[in-house]
């Protein structure tokens, strides 16, 4: 990838928790990197972070340090499997969780000053519908929505489309189906989806592809390691590999860059009529 091109900046979301969707970051990330790719990826959840405890790892320093201003992100970054680089969470206090859409916005902006030594950024957000998913969403040049067959997967992915569209006026969405049985399920999963915005000209969905449910995922996990990694032979490895070649084929958005450059300016200058003279001082060192 070019380095005059900025990194591929994907979200990965879900309608609600339960759809494996940081198990398959992780392991998209590790096939990213298998074709050439320098990945890094960010663990959003500022709840219930999982990377960390799916790969066995004790970071130094978290998120929060990044957030709160103590370290910057170089010194944050940890490494992972397959040459992969990290940047993983802990879990947030309740009032510390109630960040700015600046915040947001800022903690993908600090990619900035690594940018020219990542192709692609994953951002594993939080399940469900809540304002630091969505900020964190907005924030992405590619939106990759992971749901499963579940009707209650399918409904949570639609209302997520919806308020995505409705209140941000996002319109492009990729779907993958995880944790299918056979190769019918994921096309005729997307088929539902996408019907229930049929008639809605301005949503454009496409479908990124299906991943098979593994058996082992939970031995997987209970030993810190990745499903690709552990069990690379697997349907489930090669439908990851087979979604990170798709990936590949992605066109790059240089302009606007994601979100970002469109949003940033105007939400730090709303920010700033509420935050005090500290409160600035401290967004300002947390996100350089």
């Amino acid at each position: 990838m070019d380095d005059k091109n900025p990194p591929l900046v994907i979200a990965i979301a879900s309608g609600k928790g339960g759809t494996g969707k940081s198990t398959l970051s992780i392991s998209l990330a590790m096939a990213l990197a298998d074709l050439g790719k320098r990945v890094a990826v960010l663990d959003a959840n500022l709840e219930l972070p999982s990377i960390a405890s799916l790969l066995n790892i004790s970071p130094t320093y978290t998120i929060t340090d990044l957030i709160e201003g103590r370290q910057s992100i170089r010194e944050v970054i940890c490494n992972g499997p397959q040459g992969i680089n990290l940047i993983l969470g802990s879990s947030l206090p309740q009032p510390a969780r109630k960040l700015s859409t600046a915040h947001h916005f800022g903690i993908v902006n600090a990619f900035d000053t690594i940018s020219k030594e990542l192709d692609i950024l994953i951002v594993d957000t939080a399940p469900g519908i809540n304002n630091a998913s969505l900020n964190f969403i907005r924030a992405s040049q590619e939106v990759l929505i992971v749901t499963t067959s579940e009707p209650t997967a399918i409904a949570s992915a639609n209302a997520l489309i919806n308020t995505l569209h409705k209140n941000y006026n996002l319109q492009n969405f990729r779907i993958v189906i995880n944790r299918v049985y056979d190769i019918h399920e994921g096309p005729k999963t997307f088929k539902a989806i996408q019907k229930s915005h049929f008639n809605n000209i301005e949503i454009f969905i496409t479908y990124a592809g299906h991943i098979h449910e593994h058996k082992s995922a939970r031995i997987a996990a209970s030993k810190g390691q990745a499903i690709y990694k552990m069990f690379p032979k697997s349907e489930f490895s090669h439908d990851v590999k087979k979604l990170s070649q798709t990936i590949e084929t992605w066109p790059i958005r240089v302009n606007p860059r994601g979100h970002i450059e469109f949003f940033m300016e105007e939400l730090i200058g709303k920010a700033s009529k509420v935050l005090d003279v500290d409160e600035k001082s401290a967004l300002n060192s947390s996100i350089s």
